[in-house]
């Protein structure tokens, strides 16, 4: 095998060992594990010579480069946060919502869960691109960097990214210096933006041996000490024209195999990476760099760009383009009458079929699946039944869920069940039901995406079952809708932008989350959105943009749809071929009537119903009369009943009933001797076992249910009885759910507190740090509660000490509580609650000076006292 590898050759591992970019074998990784980030004292001072600043602050690593004396006396991030406002600790609490659960203590502990690597890494996940690459470009620069450092480094202004930085707690400093936390660096990974270690780390694996040597080959003063030897050769080799001079003599092969490394990744695999090389004995490409200390041996099998050498390769750039906007948005224009139109169509339609689908499951309620969820068979029937394909049935079923409109119905035996919820919803108006489905849509973390795919388990995921929760879903859905409001479009027009384009925007925005399932759900929130009316034609309705406020307003979005949607009619029109055409969306009961007595043979701007004997038959069978549905007509057309439907509807009325079946097994009776005769003597009602009892008597072996399927299907209009004669109206059993509160979306984040709880908050972090200066400095008390008197403390009603303490949150006053420990001793304290929720009070103590909660049980009174 050659010594020299070939960097043209085939991939890693292959003959020659070639030296290829390889990310997979690189030692390390951006996820990579890094030491605990134990949080120091945020007073010890810091500065040349001194102590370096506390992992709360973020001190460099072993792999950064060598530090200068150009940085001020450094501090930590805790002691910056110090220095706020408070609304700026606000802002910050109000961007990093977890950083309030639970709620910290004092500012130190806020600076150590800031600077946690759960923390950083929720935050990194909601950055840009180009807050990423300041990072980034911090990350590779010595600490503390300037602002002009990272604008050069970077390529474009960065001045504002450093202040968004700043207000997020990622890095810190004074205005001319910027101190990175030591967690950002960790998940930013072992070579940020592609580029390898520092020089002082690469070369600092070498052997003093092979220092000396390298030193003696680039012509500089050889010494045996690593301590010196490794400074010498990293200022030396940290020279931009250093390393052009030396490549300017670089044989053949040489520029090819570090343009392979320039970019990243920075590590390339070869055999005996870390056999001794001389400049006088080097051969090929790989030994020529290793010679001279332009590549650097990572292990046995790798080698690696150093980071210095990248940044001469690259210009002293740290990106190949910085990315400081977002990339344009191609867009084409559509009329604005013509999304409206379409939009409101389909908003009514999806209306419609959620109405339905609740009402199916209803009367024919679908069983809940052992592990959860709607069985595949019982969405295939729901399709059926609403005419949909299956996907369509499934966004509809996840629609109505995340709406509170449909839930498990709680019994031994669970059932999927429309909840009491659904019939209020069906009382109102269709834009404000529209409203209520789009809002719920928006901020669902459930993905109808996903029904039918398998898990990691290759199970399939079922509609209403685990497993559909993404995170990220609500976050692509609103950054969607939101690039489609305010893409550019011609006066009068609408944008319509596509699918590949908000994908770029999307990469660009949030680089980090969701991952490889981005792509998918730019492409579901989309399809979701057509068939919701949230969009049409390609492009955001109008009357779904009062939805992309902040906050929501659902009221302004409902008006916005009625104004768009025609307006119901009343009437229909009646034709001699048996079929009323309905020339706009029918008044809700109208049509629930029609589609009683007559079955929807298209549906669009007109819907056409078709009636039947079979479908007049249905609607006598639940309890309407012939002149009930001849009135209905009458009332509801513009013209005469036609005589073709008049006769259909008055000969079905007459011949309905004539034959009637009660339970024996069953029994039929009917006052017509010869339509029993013919009865018998038919061989397709052989299966019921019919024997005559009487004339007009007969008895079955089937129940009542078969008998009147099968007489039904000989073209008879039998009707059920009851054991006194009366005929039955056959009204479905409907079900309902016990009351169901509507299901929260799955988010890796808690919701940020209301203004004035932060605000509470913010107080009672800075009082209590206040309290540990103070005590550091022998002056507690200054800022304290103070010897004050506990008043006298009568043991209150539960709802009423609920109540004081909820009004003392939100008046972010104190107050003195009576409160009892778990051996039933009850003391007084002095605290200002902040937060009171699920049974729980957070508040400040006023006497230990730190945040406490409290159970509200153990609250025996309240009491008022001074602020």
């Amino acid at each position: 095998m050659s010594s020299e590898p070939d960097p043209t050759a085939a991939p890693p591992g292959g003959p020659g060992g070639t030296a290829t970019p390889e990310a997979t074998d690189a030692p390390g990784g951006p996820d990579e594990p890094g030491g605990p980030d134990a949080p120091g004292e945020p007073d010890e001072p810091g500065g040349p010579g001194g102590p370096e600043p506390s992992g709360t602050g973020g001190s460099p690593g072993p792999g950064d480069a060598p530090r200068t004396a150009r940085h001020p006396a450094a501090r930590s991030l805790a002691d910056e946060l110090r220095s706020w406002p408070a609304e700026r600790l606000v802002a910050l609490l109000r961007a990093r919502p977890d950083l309030t659960v639970p709620l910290p203590t004092d500012l130190t502990s806020l600076a150590a869960r800031a600077s946690s690597r759960a923390g950083v890494q929720r935050a990194l996940d909601g950055l840009d691109t180009p807050a990423l690459q300041v990072l980034e470009v911090i990350a590779v620069l010595p600490e503390p960097a300037s602002p002009t450092e990272v604008r050069r480094c970077w390529g474009a202004p960065a001045a504002a990214v450093l202040t968004r930085l700043r207000d997020l707690a990622l890095v810190w400093g004074p205005q001319r210096s910027v101190w990175m936390v030591r967690t950002v660096r960790d998940l930013l990974g072992p070579y940020p933006a592609g580029l390898g270690p520092p020089l002082a780390e690469a070369l600092g694996r070498r052997s003093p041996q092979r220092l000396t040597q390298l030193l003696e080959d680039l012509g500089l003063a050889p010494s045996a000490d690593p301590g010196t030897a490794v400074p010498r050769l990293t200022a030396h080799l940290a020279d931009p024209g250093t390393v052009r001079e030396l490549l300017d003599r670089a044989p053949e092969g040489v520029t090819a195999l570090l343009e392979r490394l320039v970019w990243g990744p920075p590590v390339g695999q070869v055999s005996a990476a870390d056999r001794p090389v001389r400049s006088a004995d080097a051969t090929g490409p790989v030994e020529w760099l290793l010679a001279r200390g332009l590549l650097a041996v990572a292990d046995s099998a790798h080698v690696v760009l150093p980071r210095e050498i990248g940044l001469a390769l690259r210009d002293g750039r740290v990106h190949r383009t910085p990315e400081p906007t977002a990339p344009p948005l191609r867009t084409r224009g559509r009329p604005e009458a013509a999304v409206t139109g379409a939009a409101s169509g389909a908003a009514a339609e999806a209306v419609r079929l959620v109405d339905a689908l609740g009402e199916s499951l209803g009367t024919a309620s679908a069983p809940v699946l052992r592990s959860g969820g709607l069985g595949v068979r019982e969405l295939r029937r729901l399709a059926t039944a609403l005419d949909i394909p299956e996907a369509i049935a499934a966004t509809a079923v996840e629609v109505a869920f995340a709406s509170g409109l449909v839930a498990d119905d709680g019994e031994a035996d669970p059932r999927w069940a429309p909840t009491p919820a659904f019939d209020g919803w069906r009382a109102e108006e269709v834009a404000g039901r529209w409203a209520t489905l789009a809002g719920a849509w928006l901020g669902t973390t459930r993905c109808p995406g996903l029904v039918g795919t398998r898990d990691e388990r290759d199970s399939p995921r079922q509609a209403l079952g685990p497993g559909l929760d993404r995170a990220a879903a609500p976050v692509v859905r609103l950054w969607t809708l939101r690039a489609l409001a305010g893409a550019p479009a011609p006066t009068g027009q609408v944008a319509v932008v596509g699918a590949e384009s908000l994908r770029a925007g999307l990469d660009w925005a949030i680089p980090r989350r969701a991952g490889r399932a981005r792509d998918a759900l730019v492409g579901w929130a989309l399809e979701e959105a057509a068939w919701l009316g949230v969009t049409g034609a390609g492009a955001l309705a109008p009357h779904a943009r009062p939805l992309l406020a902040d906050p929501p307003d659902p009221v302004a979005a409902a008006e916005a749809l009625a104004t768009a949607l025609p307006d119901p009619v009343a009437h229909v029109l009646l034709q001699a071929d048996l079929t009323a055409v309905a020339p706009g969306p029918p008044e809700p009961g109208l049509a629930r009537e029609l589609e009683l007595a007559a079955d929807v043979e298209s549906r669009g701007g007109a819907t056409v119903y078709r009636f039947s004997a079979t479908s007049v038959r249905r609607a006598m069978d639940a309890g309407r009369t012939g002149d009930d549905l001849l009135d209905l007509l009458a009332r509801h057309s513009p013209t005469e009943v036609p005589q073709p439907l008049r006769y259909l509807v008055t000969d079905t009325a007459r011949r309905h009933g004539r034959v009637r079946v009660g339970t024996a097994g069953a029994y039929l009776r009917a006052e017509d001797e010869a339509t029993l005769a013919a009865v018998l003597a038919d061989r397709r009602a052989a299966s019921l076992g019919l024997r005559r009892l009487a004339p007009t008597v007969l008895a079955a072996q089937s129940g009542p249910g078969p008998v009147l399927e099968v007489l039904r299907e000989l073209g008879l209009a039998p009707a059920a009885e009851g054991p006194d004669g009366e005929l039955l109206v056959g009204r479905p059993q409907v079900r309902r759910t016990p009351p169901r509160t509507r299901p929260q979306p799955v988010s890796p984040l808690p919701p940020s507190p209301p203004a004035q709880t932060l605000a509470a908050t913010v107080d009672a972090l800075l009082r209590a740090d206040r309290a540990v200066l103070d005590h550091r400095t022998g002056t507690a008390g200054a800022h304290g509660a103070g010897p004050a008197q506990a008043p006298e403390l009568g043991a209150n009603d539960p709802v009423q000490v609920l109540a004081l303490l909820r009004d003392a949150a939100a008046r972010r006053e104190p107050v003195w509580i009576g409160y009892a420990d778990a051996a039933g001793r009850t003391a007084p304290r002095l605290v200002q609650p902040l937060h009171v929720e699920g049974g729980r009070v957070d508040a400040f103590d006023r006497a230990a000076q730190r945040m406490r909660s409290f159970s509200v049980h153990r609250v025996t009174g309240v009491a008022p006292a001074p602020g």
